[in-house]
């Protein structure tokens, strides 16, 4: 009996099922493999029409070469063999729900049955529970569980999977079909096909999700309502735009106690940490363990035009900027972004640190990439391209820069500095 179930492994073993199960999934899985067709042939894939939640699932990989591909058996229709493999960014310490859908895998001009069972297996150590609903923020509450040994082709239902693995860590779940008993006259095909495959990864520390970043927008919004009627005393009566920073950046990681933090409900400020100017500032949170990456850009990457005439600051002459070719700018946030799926978060300071901003990059469209300017009066003008950011730089410093000259009596210096965030 040892010898009969070593065979039976070495089989899974070369059929490519290694590290796949325990010994007692391996044994079950493997007594069910035959020669025979099967009448239940699913593609089991990501349901883009919902939105996971702790996750991020890029929506296109197609810019990117050498894209993972998984060719399914001869079973399936010739179009739809060769299975896209996408990589899902999945939390670090809360469950993550991915909605999932079972396609048609093979169109017969005959009778098809269309129900069987499906089958999840992980490469690492995980939880996997299947939701009976199609909708993760309605499954994240109905605990309800999705009838594996009834699946339907066409049913929507969500993947939640919880783990103690590192960040970083890359793993696989595997996905199965067979037969049930209930097809035609009966019969039950004994065959086991693969019918899909998710790579998973978990989040990096500089990686965020929409629900983290929405917290962190939320107080802007917050911040931004209260300043817009400039009060002329109390908490924002004061030019706000590095508290405000700060509030975004503690609001994502939910921590009072390193960022700047106000109640506005009892009108109290909970932590003020020094905010003498923002390019220290954003030194003094990488040393807190919340930044990735920093870069300090000189003003030598603009241009400046002087011209006789009075812009509306009052300065006379006055000047316009423009960017250098070779500014560093735009492939400075093209290499630190690149192809890591998910929400990335800047700190950044502008003309020496006279202003300060939040720049929110969306890369979940891997093609695609967009980016965001955010200071204490909410989103600003400068959004677009990811690959044209360097332009929302230089439109946000050349406001700035004309605005300084007559309040502090001279041209300020044109430098640049950005903070990647990450958690701690």
């Amino acid at each position: 009996m040892a010898d009969e179930k070593k065979s039976i492994f070495d089989l899974a073993d070369k059929l490519g099922y290694k590290s796949l199960f325990n010994d007692w999934e391996r044994e079950d899985f493997i007594s069910k493999i035959s020669g025979e067709s099967t009448d239940f042939l699913p593609i089991v894939n990501l349901n883009f029409g919902y939105q996971g939640i702790n996750c991020v699932i890029p929506t296109k990989k197609d810019c990117i070469q050498n894209v993972k591909t998984l060719n399914l058996s001869t079973d399936f229709d010739s179009d739809k063999r060769k299975y896209k493999i996408y990589e899902v960014i999945i939390a670090k310490n809360s469950p993550s729900y991915i909605p999932l859908v079972n396609l048609l895998g093979y169109d017969p001009t005959g009778f098809q049955d269309g129900d069987g069972k499906l089958h999840f297996y992980s490469s690492k150590s995980s939880k996997i529970k299947l939701l009976n609903s199609s909708n993760p923020a309605i499954a994240k509450d109905n605990l309800d569980p999705y009838d594996l040994n009834d699946a339907e082709i066409g049913d929507e239902y969500v993947l939640k999977i919880s783990h103690s693995l590192q960040r970083g860590t890359v793993f696989y779940v595997g996905i199965y079909a067979s037969d049930d008993d209930d097809g035609w006259l009966g019969t039950k095909s004994q065959k086991v096909v693969r019918c899909g495959q998710i790579n998973f990864k978990v989040v990096e520390k500089d990686v965020f999700f929409l629900e983290e970043v929405n917290k962190g927008i939320n107080e802007i919004l917050l911040i931004a309502g209260k300043y817009k009627g400039r009060p002329k005393k109390g908490e924002y009566s004061v030019n706000y735009c590095i508290q405000a920073a700060d509030r975004f950046l503690g609001a994502v990681v939910e921590n009072k106690k390193n960022f700047y933090a106000y109640d506005d409900e009892s009108d109290q400020r909970i932590n003020i940490p020094l905010l003498d100017n923002a390019i220290n500032r954003a030194k003094r949170i990488k040393e807190l363990g919340y930044g990735y990456d920093f870069k300090e850009i000189g003003g030598s990457i603009f241009t400046i035009r002087e011209e006789n005439k009075e812009d509306k600051y009052e300065n006379n002459p006055t000047r316009t900027l423009s960017l250098k070719p070779n500014n560093e700018i735009n492939t400075y946030f093209k290499n630190i972004v690149g192809f890591k799926a998910g929400y990335h978060i800047f700190y950044l300071s502008i003309v020496d640190g006279f202003h300060t901003l939040i720049i929110v990059v969306n890369n979940v469209d891997l093609c695609n990439p967009t980016y965001e300017i955010y200071d204490e009066e909410g989103l600003s003008s400068s959004t677009g391209k990811l690959s044209d950011i360097a332009d929302g730089i230089l439109k946000q410093t050349q406001w700035v820069y004309l605005w300084a000259k007559p309040r502090y009596g001279y041209w300020a210096k044109l430098t640049v500095s950005i903070l990647k965030f990450q958690r701690k």
